[in-house]
């Protein structure tokens, strides 16, 4: 009889994370547009914005989204906002790019407050 060698199964490997799908097309989301929905969904941005120049933007297959650039690897992510005046624009700069670094890796996120709506209309 031949001696046997047993062979431990592999460890099983980790799932690799879910990117989030759009309702409407159920095509993948990119990292510009959950930036997008993470920082518009903060209660003191009343819009995302290109700025001046209309820099700040990404073009994606058919459309164009504004208010957050991705750069080259290792360029920082610029996101472009106009707040609500109804909270310090710092602590609101500051709460923004805690909750999007997460989603950008290791590179800089850049808060750029391109204007202010100081009325109270939403």
């Amino acid at each position: 009889m031949r001696p046997t060698a047993t062979v431990p199964s592999p460890l099983p490997q980790p799932s690799p994370p879910t990117v989030p799908t759009r309702p409407d097309t159920g095509r993948e989301t990119t990292l510009a547009e959950r930036v997008a929905a993470v920082a518009a969904a903060h209660p003191a941005v009343a819009r995302l914005d290109a700025g001046e120049f209309g820099a700040l933007a990404t073009y994606l297959p058919g459309r164009r989204l504004v208010g957050v650039r991705i750069g080259e690897a290792g360029e920082p992510v610029e996101l472009g906002v106009v707040l609500h005046l109804d909270r310090p624009i710092p602590e609101v700069a500051q709460v923004l790019r805690r909750q999007v670094a997460p989603l950008c890796g290791a590179v800089p996120v850049n808060i750029t407050v391109t204007d202010v709506v100081t009325d109270d209309r939403r």
